[in-house]
C-alpha cells in the first residue's frame, strides 16, 4: 500500500492528537502535607511526613489512580499555631491544591480546622482531638480519640496491670492529653481506681522535680503520663531520681511511642507500657511488608509516626480514588467521609470513619532492654 504526503501528514496528525488525548486522561492530583518538621513537634512530623510522601510515591509507582498520580508540597507548620494557619489560608487560595494532609498536633490544628472550613478545603490533622470536627464539615482527625483508646487502656491498667491507685501527669497546655487523662479517669474510677495525684504541665517545661517528689511521697500503685515522649522520659527520669520505687509502674498512651522515649529515658523508662497504634516490625503481613520497605527504601526504621503518616495519606488516596475521575475538594471530603475498612499498616489493619471519628484499634507495648515489644496480656 502507497501513501502520498497528504496522507502522511494526516496520519502524524491523527497520531498527535491521540498522544494529547492520552496526556489529557493523566491529571495532578495535589495534596500539601503539612506537619511540625521543626519545633517541639516535629519528632512526631518528621517522621509522619516521611511516611506520607513513601505512601503517594508507592502508590503512584502502582498505578493506584490509574493514569493520575498524587503530587504533594511538604510544608513545615514549625509546631506554630500562627503558622499552621498561614499555611492552611495560603494553600487553600490554590485551586490545584485538593487536600490538606495535617497539621500535626491539637494546638495546630484545631484553629486551622476553622481556616479550612471557612475555605472549603478538607483537612486531616494528626490530632485525636475532638473539639476539632466541631468549626465544620472540612475538619478531620486521624488518631482514634480518647473516647475509644482510654477505655481500652483504663481496662489494662485494671486487667492486666493490676494497679488500683494512681498518679497522673498530662499536658495542660493541649487540649487532647487533658481529654486523655479526663477520659482515662472517668471510666477507671467507676471501676473503683483511686488517683492520688493530678497533675499539670506545660509541653516546653522541664524540671518536673517538684513534682516528683510530692508523687513519691503520695506511694501510687503506679504513674500514668499523658505527654510525649520527651517529655515522659524527662518525668521518668526526675521520679526514679525522687525515690520512685521500682515496684510502681509507668503506664502511658499513644504519644510515647517514639525512640526518644528510651533514648533520652534510658533505664528510667525500662517496664513502661502504652498503647499504641504500630508494632515495631509490623503485626501483619501488610504491616510487615511496609517495615521491610520503608527500611530498604530510607536505611531506617519505621516507627509509629512513620507508620501512621504511611497509613494517613493511603487513607486520603483512597478517598481520591472514590471522587471518581473528576475529584473536586467537596467529592473528596464527601467520600473521605465515608471511609470504611481501608487497609492500614496501623492497629488491627482497617480504617474506618463513623462520624469523622477513626477507628482501627489498638495494640499494646513496653519497654524492655531499650526496645519495643508487645506487653503482656
Amino acid at each position: 500500500m502507497k501513501f502520498d504526503r497528504s496522507t502522511f501528514r494526516r496520519l502524524a496528525l491523527l497520531a498527535g492528537v491521540a498522544l494529547a488525548s492520552q496526556a489529557a486522561l493523566a491529571a495532578d492530583r495535589k495534596i500539601v502535607i503539612l506537619q511540625a518538621l521543626t519545633g517541639v513537634a516535629s519528632f512526631v512530623g518528621v517522621p509522619a511526613s516521611e511516611g506520607m510522601k513513601f505512601a503517594a510515591d508507592e502508590l503512584n509507582a502502582r498505578k493506584f489512580l490509574g493514569n493520575d498520580r498524587i503530587v504533594y508540597e511538604v510544608v513545615d507548620s514549625a509546631s506554630a499555631r500562627a503558622q499552621a494557619m498561614a499555611a492552611v489560608t495560603r494553600y487553600a487560595a490554590d485551586p490545584n491544591v485538593l487536600f490538606i494532609l495535617g497539621p500535626t498536633t491539637a494546638v495546630e490544628a484545631i484553629p486551622s480546622a476553622g481556616v479550612a472550613n471557612d475555605a472549603k478545603i478538607g483537612m486531616k490533622a494528626m490530632t485525636n482531638a475532638v473539639s476539632l470536627l466541631n468549626a465544620g464539615p472540612w475538619g478531620f482527625i486521624s488518631a482514634q480519640p480518647p473516647i475509644i483508646t482510654m477505655p481500652q487502656l483504663g481496662d489494662y491498667a485494671l486487667d492486666v496491670a493490676k494497679v488500683r491507685s494512681c498518679a497522673t501527669i498530662r499536658f495542660s497546655d493541649n487540649e487532647a492529653y487533658v481529654d486523655l487523662e479526663r477520659l482515662f479517669v472517668e471510666h477507671t474510677q467507676k471501676r473503683g481506681m483511686k488517683f492520688v495525684d493530678r497533675t499539670g504541665i506545660k509541653q516546653a517545661d522541664s524540671d518536673f522535680s517538684t513534682i516528683a517528689t510530692r508523687i513519691v511521697a503520695a506511694k501510687p500503685d503506679c504513674v500514668v503520663l499523658f505527654t510525649l515522649g520527651p517529655s515522659a522520659a524527662n518525668l521518668a527520669i526526675q521520679l526514679k531520681q525522687a525515690g520512685l520505687p521500682a515496684s510502681v509502674k509507668l503506664i502511658g498512651q499513644t504519644g510515647l511511642s517514639s525512640p526518644q522515649l528510651v533514648s533520652i529515658g534510658g533505664a528510667a523508662v525500662e517496664g513502661l507500657v502504652f498503647n499504641s497504634d504500630w508494632t515495631p516490625g509490623g503485626n501483619t503481613p501488610a504491616s510487615q511488608a511496609f517495615a521491610a520497605a520503608y527500611r530498604a527504601k530510607t536505611g531506617k526504621d519505621a516507627d509509629n509516626w512513620a507508620a501512621l503518616g504511611y497509613s494517613y495519606m493511603t487513607v486520603v488516596a483512597h478517598a481520591i480514588k472514590a471522587a471518581g475521575p473528576n475529584p473536586t475538594r467537596e467529592l473528596i471530603r464527601e467520600a473521605l467521609s465515608k471511609t470504611k475498612d481501608v487497609p492500614v499498616v496501623v492497629g488491627t489493619g482497617r480504617y474506618s470513619y463513623v462520624d469523622r471519628i477513626p477507628t482501627y484499634g489498638s495494640i499494646f507495648l513496653m519497654v524492655k532492654d531499650g526496645k519495643f515489644i508487645v506487653a503482656p496480656q
